[in-house]
Order: structure tokens, then sequence, then C-alpha cells
């Protein structure tokens, strides 16, 4: 009987999942996680654009492009070192790249404060 409990409280802490949600499905959702958070970032990024003069401009469109080869790459290893050859590399991948996405898109928002 001590063991009801305890699954209970496991059951109650653990994260939400669609009962008999496949691997698959759960890739699909962390690649449309993914185009989501790579979406506001592109709109954020031009709205940032939009308020800097030329030559700043330039600095934040090669910022950017570093910024953008280092995330992906970063997913690349991170996802390798967790789940190389395994179905959910495509989950940790795009989990990565999304979590980082929305990092800089908090990054890029405290520039357009600063202007206001």
């Amino acid at each position: 009987m001590k063991i009801l409990p305890l699954c209970l409280a496991l059951l109650a802490a653990a994260p939400f999942a669609a009962p008999g949600q496949s691997q698959q499905e759960m890739n699909a959702e962390a690649a449309e996680s993914f185009k989501k958070a790579d979406k506001e970032l592109n709109e954020v990024y031009a709205k940032v654009l939009a308020n800097l003069d030329d030559e700043a401009k330039e600095n934040l469109k090669k910022a950017q492009r570093a910024w953008v080869a280092w995330r992906d790459s970063e997913a690349v290893f991170r996802a390798d070192a967790e789940a190389r050859g395994g179905s959910m590399w495509p989950l940790v991948h795009e989990g990565i790249r999304s979590r980082l996405t929305k990092e800089r898109v908090k990054s890029l928002k405290e520039l357009l404060l600063k202007d206001e």
C-alpha cells in the first residue's frame, strides 16, 4: 500500500504527455515549437534592424549570421551527446534550437526596450 501514494505523487509531478504519444509525434511537436520560436525571432530581429543606423545594421546582420551558425552547431553537438543515432535525436536537437532561439529573442527584445 505504500507504493500507491508514491506512484500517485510521481504521476502528479511528471510533465504532462498525451497518452500514446509516439516518438515521431514528439519529434514533430518539437520541430513545430522551433518553427514558432524562429518566426518570433525573425519578427523581433526585423524590428531591431528598423531602429538601427546603417553601420549598426551591418554589425547586427553579421552577429546574427554568426549566432545562427553557432545555435545550429551547438544543437547538433548537444543532441549527439545525448541521443546520437537514436530516435529521440530530432526531439533533443529541435528542443535545443528552440530554447536557444527563445533566449536570443529575449536578448533582442532588450534592445527594443532600450530604444523606447
